[in-house]
């Protein structure tokens, strides 16, 4: 394998585990900011927010830990 191929592969690497890291607190952000924007329309105020909270850390831990297995699992192909 040539030095240009490796390097390929290394920043393929790199960009796929760098959205991993983004995943988490994305899916909290959008949580939050849909229990805070329901919780603004329909005067239920904290109870929105929490619950979606829980939401999309939930979703954001399920997101994180399919893409580690992912990547861990092309990891043992090479």
């Amino acid at each position: 394998m040539r030095d240009d191929d490796r390097s390929r592969i290394n920043y393929k690497k790199l960009a796929g585990l760098s959205s991993l890291g983004l995943m988490l607190p994305s899916s909290i952000a959008v949580g939050l900011f849909i229990g805070y924007y329901l919780d603004k329309l329909l005067g239920t105020r904290p109870w929105l927010l929490v619950l979606f909270f829980l939401f999309g850390t939930a979703s954001g831990f399920y997101s994180l830990i399919r893409g580690l297995k992912k990547y861990l699992d092309k990891d043992k192909d090479m």
